[in-house]
């Protein structure tokens, strides 16, 4: 029998796929898991059955348990329960660029290890289901930001060979000059999809040395700066305008009302409506 998912949803970003599933059938079936990915189990099974390149072994698969499949063939053969999953593939070139900018090889590689406890994967693996079931704000962004923190986490504790050097974080910094071009880009910028890549390109830095140099010159990520910008610039429209909150949540930059709503309430405690009513 060949095991088929009764819900699966599945979302591409730049150098990065993220699947999240629901497995209904139990019983004997062969699943092959893709290579170079990896993935967390969220629910918890008594007795499974896998194996990898051929070698069945039949084990407790505890809820949370992590995977790092490599280049070998692992393939599931039988559970009593359903499952729950999320798998996240890497392309294996952003990975090398990684490497290379944190002075690692270029010819690095992530270990194979199956059933393993990682709180940063699952943690990571729970944000990325959240955004494929609810799709939030700015979410390439989002996915950018999970995929670089994934990224330098897997290098730092699963290559296979001893990095050439230690894996630091250069000490390059955003200077006053730079940092003020990068808030006014947002600023003006806000109505638009902004994603790291973009900022990044601006000073020109690496993606991932951006967010950290952002981060310790104006004390918060991208991502966060981003929301409470977006947010003042809604209070300043609320106040001041006479526009339908749909169309200031567009404004803004949020994709929706509600995505707008939820955020708003959120950070101030009032829904968009009462702010309005309160400064009126």
């Amino acid at each position: 029998m060949t095991d088929q998912p009764a819900l699966l949803l599945r979302k591409e970003w730049k150098d990065i796929t993220v699947e999240y599933g629901l497995m209904e059938a139990v019983g004997d079936f062969d699943f092959t898991m893709p290579k170079h990915a990896i993935s967390v189990a969220f629910i918890p099974h008594d007795r499974v059955t896998w194996s990898v390149d051929g070698l069945k072994q039949t084990t407790p698969l505890p809820a949370g348990s992590a995977f790092l499949y490599g280049d070998r063939e692992f393939i599931w053969h039988q559970r009593t329960k359903p499952s729950e999953y999320v798998t996240i593939y890497l392309e294996p070139e952003f990975l090398c660029r990684t490497a290379i900018e944190n002075e690692l090889s270029a010819e690095t590689r992530l270990a194979h290890r199956v059933i393993f406890p990682d709180s940063i994967i699952v943690q990571v693996a729970h944000l990325f289901k959240s955004e494929l079931l609810s799709e939030g704000l700015a979410g390439i962004l989002f996915a950018e930001s999970l995929k670089n923190l994934l990224a330098v986490h897997l290098l730092r504790q699963y290559c296979e060979q001893a990095p050439a050097k230690k894996l630091v974080i250069p000490a390059g910094a955003l200077d006053v000059v730079k940092l003020k071009q990068i808030q006014d880009y947002i600023e003006e910028n806000l109505a638009d999809e902004i994603v790291i890549e973009d900022l990044a390109a601006l000073i020109p830095m690496s993606q991932f040395h951006f967010a950290r140099a952002f981060k310790a010159a104006s004390g918060d990520s991208p991502h966060k700066y981003l929301t409470q910008r977006r947010l003042e610039r809604a209070k300043v429209l609320l106040t001041v305008t006479k526009l339908p909150v749909a169309e200031i949540a567009y404004r803004v930059g949020f994709s929706n009302q509600s995505h707008f709503t939820a955020h708003f309430r959120k950070v101030t405690g009032v829904t968009p409506k009462n702010y309005r009513s309160q400064c009126s």
